[in-house]
């Protein structure tokens, strides 16, 4: 495990885009580029060292235009984030055409050279005024092959592979056997598992899992050994400097990415994630883009082993060819892209990019200045930002976000459980079925947790894996949906949160399996036997099933409820929230210890990435079963959320809304506790009385309020 870095002081340095540098930019170009982003109140840049431009021929080296960069940097004050391309080399290594890219090693080879370029980089920059950090691998994951996919696996790959099955199965080559249904006489002998079915039967579903299983936990530990390897590398030339990643799979299914977060938390000094609306924002509306990326920050600070955390990407401008969801972005709109993962505890954002490239593909996306690399809009809206933060952290002091109060569990067993079902399901016909889809799971966890979070309550995704530790709040919500395998283990750790006073909310797609991919009997598991509840099945209907509140529909939920039995008198059915033609009861409730549980027949977080306006049934969830997790602080409308900060000469207050347009002109309602603050976003003060209830002006959606009396 990489230890924390004790020789460099961290510095301050909060706002940063991506520098596209061109091979051929003259000086004055780089020159003009890095003022204008001083202009815009940036204090960082990345830049990617492009192995194929600095090596254009064995063995030649030229930095001429990163030498530019990193002394226009200097000069005007801005760290350089500099970005390794250490998989993507030039043609002579044999990855000719690609400029960068998201692969793994290609070939063992390779590596002589990579180890050439690796050094030469970070000898060059390693004691460089502004270095401020090495981003060694861009937009890291392995992801998962079909099963017709035969892709080349190099002989050290094979040894990997093997040495995880022996660890993996005890050394008893045996009961690899079993699980996989094959007979082989080693472990060496084992192939991965699109090599292992007859070509005949690559496309059938019933095949084991087991294979499969394993295969995500070998992709991960790969992909975890690649990027140490190089972290390694630039340590050996360079102790001082923080590393850094930046997954981008974050909203994605974990498993098929080949994701273990703790894992790669322990490779780097800070663990970023790229965060981009138009690649994972797809399955939620823009009024939950922002808060979706604050959930993801504290998901990020959540993970075992991480110790800093920042968003390495984000969109700065307009995206018409990259990406499913191509789309505009407001200055308003990154403004609030900016602001809220730092206020959820972010150190830093940065965002892509200060300017387009020319050439290719993306050539006139995403640029904060415009296409011609002139002041827009959107670079005042981030100068403004800048302005605005240190005007924060002038009047409150450094700041820690305030700790979640509810969590929303995720597991990357569970999504290779998920992954497989769905695969295997004829994949064409099952890509588009709501409930059944690979990224249904992650999908419902962040917008329950974007939601949760509008609803008043701070809320963080979480680790299955890291609730063994005490909890952030001990009598918080913990909401477990379509985490559809766990073992007895994971649930006997959630009945002993609930017995210690927490609310436990599980719904009806949960628990079905173990991680084995073995079904649950009793489902949900160990849940079963110790609460007196079991579910007998599930009941599908393509079409959903309405939903009613107080007999006035709210919502439709996806494709199957579980058909709950109960032989424990303690639950008690709620009345007054009905699913299905027959209106049947969708809630039950019982008490355990000091703590609640709550069981929701239907798949809760996928039915709201399919329906919206089921939001407003979570809220009256929360506020029956858990009124007492509500911030004081927060907006009394369904499109904004608030984010509160706690400094060491004050507390701060942000609030992240819709803009004037969409709100048809009207000012944001808010709780707040009375007393006079200061809107340093917005400027002017702002009254609250004695019932601690306001409104606040806000043309952009956005305030930033602390205490008037605070002293700045």
């Amino acid at each position: 495990m990489n230890e924390p870095l004790a020789e460099k002081v961290v510095s301050p340095r909060r706002l940063g885009a991506q520098l596209w540098l061109e091979s051929d930019a003259s000086s004055t170009t780089v020159e003009n580029l890095v003022a204008l982003a001083a202009e815009s109140g940036l204090d960082l840049l990345r830049v990617f060292l492009m192995w194929p431009w600095i090596e254009p021929e064995p063995g030649v080296w030229d930095f001429r235009i990163f030498d530019e960069a990193f002394a226009a940097a200097e000069r005007h004050r801005i760290g350089i984030k500099a970005t390794l391309t250490a998989n993507s080399g030039p043609w002579h290594v044999g990855t000719p055409s690609a400029l960068h890219s998201h692969t793994l090693f290609l070939d063992p080879s390779q590596r002589p050279a990579v180890e050439r370029y690796v050094e030469q980089c970070v000898q060059r920059y390693a004691h460089h005024p502004a270095l401020e950090q090495w981003v060694i691998w861009n937009e890291p994951f392995n992801p998962s092959v079909g099963p017709a996919e035969v892709p080349s696996r190099a002989a050290d790959e094979r040894r990997a592979w093997a040495a995880l099955l022996e660890r993996r199965y005890g050394g008893d080559i045996a009961a690899l056997n079993r699980r996989w249904r094959t007979g082989y006489a080693e472990f060496t002998e084992a192939g991965f598992p699109e090599e292992i079915p007859h070509p005949l039967h690559k496309a059938i579903a019933w095949l084991s899992y087991g294979p499969w299983l394993d295969e995500y936990h070998h992709r991960s530990e790969w992909l975890r050994s690649q990027l140490t390897w190089i972290a390694d590398l630039v340590r050996m030339h360079d102790a001082r400097t923080p590393t850094c990643i930046n997954p981008p799979s974050v909203f994605r299914n974990h498993a098929a990415a080949g994701y273990d977060f703790p894992a790669l938390a322990t490779v780097v000094d800070v663990l970023g994630a790229s965060f981009h609306p138009p690649w994972n924002f797809g399955f939620a509306p823009a009024s939950r883009h922002a808060a979706m990326m604050a959930s993801a920050t504290s998901f990020l600070r959540g993970i075992p082993g991480a110790r800093r955390v920042e968003v390495t990407e984000t969109q700065l401008g307009n995206v018409f060819y990259a990406g499913p969801n191509p789309m505009h972005v407001t200055p308003a709109e990154i403004a609030s892209y900016l602001l809220a993962p730092i206020f959820a505890g972010a150190d830093s954002v940065t965002g892509w990019s200060l300017n387009t490239r020319r050439q290719d593909f993306e050539a006139g996306d995403w640029g904060l200045l415009d296409d011609d690399d002139h002041p827009s809009d959107r670079s005042r809206a981030v100068a403004r930002v800048s302005t605005c933060l240190v005007d924060l952290e002038t009047s409150i002091g450094p700041w820690e976000p305030h700790p979640p109060r509810a969590l929303v569990l995720c597991s990357g067993d569970s999504q290779a459980v998920q992954m497989l079902d769905k695969r295997v399901s004829s994949p064409s016909e099952a890509a588009d079925i709501p409930g059944r889809r690979e990224d249904d799971a992650i999908h419902g966890v962040f917008r329950l947790a974007a939601s949760l979070l509008a609803a008043g309550i701070p809320t963080a995704p979480w680790l299955l894996e890291a609730i063994s530790a005490p909890p952030p709040t001990p009598d918080g919500l913990i909401v477990v949906s379509h985490l559809v395998a766990y073992s007895e283990e994971d649930g006997l750790r959630l009945l002993d949160l609930v017995e210690d006073g927490a609310t436990l909310l599980i719904d009806g797609t949960s628990g079905h399996k173990t991680p084995d991919a073995s079904l649950h009997r009793p489902w949900p598991g160990v849940l079963a036997t110790a609460l007196g509840f079991r579910s007998l099945g599930l009941i599908t209907r393509q079409e959903g099933f309405p939903v009613s509140l107080h007999g006035a529909t709210v919502g439709r939920l996806v494709l199957a409820l579980s058909d709950l039995g109960f032989t424990d008198a303690a639950w008690i059915p709620w009345s007054d929230v009905r699913v299905g033609d027959r209106a049947a009861p969708l809630i039950w409730q019982r008490s355990y210890g000091r703590g609640t549980i709550l069981v929701f027949a239907g798949a809760l977080g996928p039915s709201l990435v399919e329906d919206p306006g089921l939001e407003s049934l979570l809220r009256y969830i929360v506020a029956q079963a858990t009124p007492y997790l509500l911030e004081p602080a927060r907006p009394l409308e369904t499109g904004a959320f608030a984010l509160r900060v706690a400094g060491t000469k004050g507390v701060a207050v942000g609030v992240f809304g819709r803009d004037q347009a969409e709100r048809l002109g009207q000012p944001i309602p808010m709780k707040l506790a009375p007393g006079r603050y200061r809107d340093i976003w917005n400027g002017g003060v702002l009254d609250v009385p004695s019932l601690g209830e306001t409104v606040i002006a806000t043309p952009d959606g956005l305030a930033m309020l602390v205490p008037a009396e605070t002293e700045r």
